[in-house]
């Protein structure tokens, strides 16, 4: 027997290259705040201003990987909770390169620029919610 899976449409917001400015914890949400993410509709890319707010998100289950250097033949680096993440990140930015989506997880990863210089870094989020848009149309 064969079966093939299907992922369903594809969805037109991608946030491949987009960076994030800031993370913030509030009320059992969890939202990415993005310099950009874009849109890909009939050939055209267009940026856009925007959150990604992950809706009952606990962050006991939030894991930040960060690793001394960008990812070849070895690595080394460390596991991170969002406080430290928040204190000891808070002028970098989390440029994303694949993300992932299945069953209440979402994992980013990419690269932590911290005064010019890349560290590949890996977030696991887990949420029970939606995870919701939330674009600038200004």
């Amino acid at each position: 027997m064969k079966i093939t899976r299907f992922f369903g449409v594809y969805f037109k917001y991608s946030l491949h290259d987009a960076r994030v400015q800031k993370i913030e914890y509030i009320d059992g949400n969890l939202t990415f705040t993005f310099d950009y993410i874009f849109s890909y509709e009939n050939g055209d890319e267009q940026p856009h201003k925007a959150k990604i707010v992950f809706e009952k998100c606990d962050i006991d289950d939030l894991e930040i990987l960060v690793f001394d250097s960008t990812i070849l033949d070895t690595f080394t680096g460390k596991r991170i909770e969002l406080p430290q993440y928040q204190q000891e990140y808070s002028k970098s930015e989390f440029e994303v390169i694949t993300e992932t989506y299945n069953w209440g997880r979402a994992v980013f990863q990419g690269w932590l620029w911290t005064e010019g210089n890349p560290v590949h870094c890996i977030m696991n989020i887990y949420f029970t919610g939606k995870m919701v848009y939330v674009i600038d149309e200004a």
